[in-house]
C-alpha cells in the first residue's frame, strides 16, 4: 500500500507528464523580444556595442536598430562582440573568460552571473548539434556564434528568476515551448 507521501509524489509526477503533454511543438509561440518576459540586465555593454556597431547591419548593408524586424543582431556583429570579449574561439566557449566578463558586467548580481554562465555552458555543448542540424552557411561571419546567442537567450528565458518573470499567458506559453520542444531540422 502506498503512503500518503508516495501517493502525493505519484500524483505530482502524473500531473507534470500531463502538463508537458499539453505543449504543441508544431506551433511556435509568437515572435517577441525575450526582454518582454524576462527583463534581464544587458549582457553586452554599451561600450562594446559601440566598438562593433559597424558590423551590425542587414545583408543589404542597412544598420540594424531596435525597430528592425527580428531584433536579431547580424552574425558579423556577434562575431565582433565575441572576439572583443574572447569567450568563443575555434568552435569552443571559454568559460573562464566568460566568468571574468560576467563578473564585471553583473558585478552586483551573482544570480545573473550564474544564470549567464549556466546558459553559455549549456549552449556551448549544443554547438555541434546546431552544425549538424543546419550545416554550413555561406557567410563572411559565423552563424554558429549567432546560434549561441539565441540559445543563451532561450536558456535564460527558460530559467528566468521568478523576481523578474512577467507572468503573462504569452510569456508562459513561450517558456513552455522552449522548455519542451526541440527546434525542427530544416
Amino acid at each position: 500500500m502506498l503512503s500518503r507521501c508516495q501517493l502525493l509524489l505519484l500524483l505530482l509526477g502524473l500531473f507534470l507528464v500531463v502538463v508537458n503533454a499539453d505543449v504543441d511543438c508544431s506551433k511556435r509561440p509568437k515572435l517577441m523580444n525575450p526582454r518582454t518576459c524576462c527583463p534581464l540586465p544587458e549582457f553586452i555593454s554599451a561600450d562594446l556595442k559601440q566598438k562593433c556597431v559597424e558590423y551590425n547591419v542587414t545583408p543589404n548593408g542597412e544598420p540594424i536598430t531596435d525597430d528592425t524586424r527580428f531584433h536579431q543582431p547580424s552574425p558579423c556583429f556577434v562575431s565582433c562582440i565575441f572576439n572583443k570579449i574572447g569567450v568563443y574561439e575555434n568552435q569552443k566557449v571559454y568559460i573562464d573568460k566568460l566568468k571574468d566578463y560576467v563578473q564585471v558586467q553583473f558585478k552586483d548580481n551573482s544570480e545573473m552571473q550564474n544564470l549567464a554562465i549556466d546558459a553559455f555552458t549549456t549552449c556551448g555543448s549544443k554547438i555541434s548539434e546546431f552544425k549538424d542540424m543546419k550545416g554550413d552557411f555561406p557567410s563572411l561571419c559565423s552563424w554558429t556564434q549567432t546560434f549561441l546567442v539565441v540559445c543563451v537567450y532561450k536558456e535564460m528565458l527558460k530559467n528566468c528568476p521568478a523576481t523578474l518573470w512577467s507572468n503573462t499567458q504569452e510569456c508562459n506559453d513561450a517558456r513552455e515551448y522552449f522548455a519542451n520542444c526541440k527546434p525542427s531540422k530544416k
